[in-house]
């Protein structure tokens, strides 16, 4: 039997600030879609820089 893997697409639309990045990023982590270590990194920036955590941090961790 082939091993394969469905994937789904997803588009978010919305307008600046109405959360479409923490969405993403909550999605990312509740389904543990995260490279490891990342979410400590992105918890270390954040404290670091004194801003608290958020999810849509996970984003532009990618870039």
């Amino acid at each position: 039997m082939e091993n394969t893997r469905e994937v789904l697409r997803i588009v978010a639309v919305g307008h600046v600030d109405h959360g479409k990045s923490t969405v993403i990023g909550r999605l990312l982590y509740d389904t543990k879609s995260l490279p490891e270590g990342a979410i400590d990194k992105v918890k270390r920036i954040a404290k670091e820089t004194g801003k608290p955590f958020e999810y849509a941090y996970l984003l532009d961790a990618f870039e």
